[in-house]
């Protein structure tokens, strides 16, 4: 009899001790089953943030090494010009650009501008009658005046002893003018000369001349409003306010 209970009580409690078993299990095998908690992989950077660490501003650099002629749009932006007023037709000359301004007060002479290493072109001054050599030019160009070399001596010839008024062919053959220009009428006052340029855009003023003995009729500068005193005359011309 004492057996018989004995062997149930050990019956009874078996299931007792399973179930937290069981329950431990159960719970350690949801724990491995879950993913990890930490941190994922780190990933690569995209190629762009690459990129971002290069020098900024290279492209610029780089557009600031080579002394290209300009449009006027570019040169444009350069200055701030009268309201209406626009640059045109553009000249360049090695480091060295022109631009002719027109518009309703267009300013006498043209628009000067330099370009220089690393930073690109800028405005250098306005007017006309600039001096090659000053410009750091030893040659002839189209905005600057530049004497002739004289490299044996020559007889000075009539042409160059008296300041009879030159045909407009012969100041045609001192400048570079516009394509399809031509110089119309030249008016002269002692030795001073100014031709009136005509083409399919003239520009404001004349083109004006100065003999000087020796060497004959020079170009001297282009555009308007000049003062005769300036030029060392004391009696009025059709080409100077006097």
């Amino acid at each position: 009899m004492i057996a018989t209970i004995h062997r149930g009580l050990e019956m009874s409690a078996r299931p007792l001790l399973l179930l937290p078993v069981a329950t431990v299990l159960l719970g350690l095998s949801a724990c491995s089953s879950s993913p990890a908690s930490g941190p994922g992989p780190t990933a690569s950077a995209p190629t762009s943030a690459a990129a971002a660490t290069g020098t900024p501003g290279a492209s610029a650099a780089a557009a600031a090494t080579a002394a290209d002629c300009p449009s006027a749009t570019t040169l444009q932006t350069l200055v701030e010009l009268p309201k209406g007023s626009s640059l045109t037709t553009v000249k360049c000359f090695k480091d060295w650009a022109a631009a002719d301004p027109q518009g309703p007060t267009a300013g006498d002479g043209v628009y000067l501008f330099r370009y220089v290493t690393g930073t690109g072109w800028k405005y250098y001054d306005q007017g006309s009658g600039w001096d090659c050599k000053d410009l750091g030019l030893s040659e002839p160009a189209p905005f600057c005046i530049s004497d002739p070399v004289t490299t044996t001596t020559k007889p000075v010839n009539s042409a160059a002893t008296n300041a009879t008024c030159p045909s407009a062919k012969t100041l045609e053959s001192l400048v570079e003018l516009p394509k399809g220009w031509t110089f119309g009428g030249v008016e002269c006052v002692k030795d001073w000369a100014g031709a009136d340029p005509q083409g399919p855009k003239a520009g404001d003023g004349a083109y004006l001349f100065h003999f000087v003995t020796g060497t004959g009729w020079k170009y001297y500068g282009d555009g308007s409003g000049y003062d005769c005193k300036d030029l060392g005359l004391t009696e009025p011309a059709p080409f100077c306010i006097s």
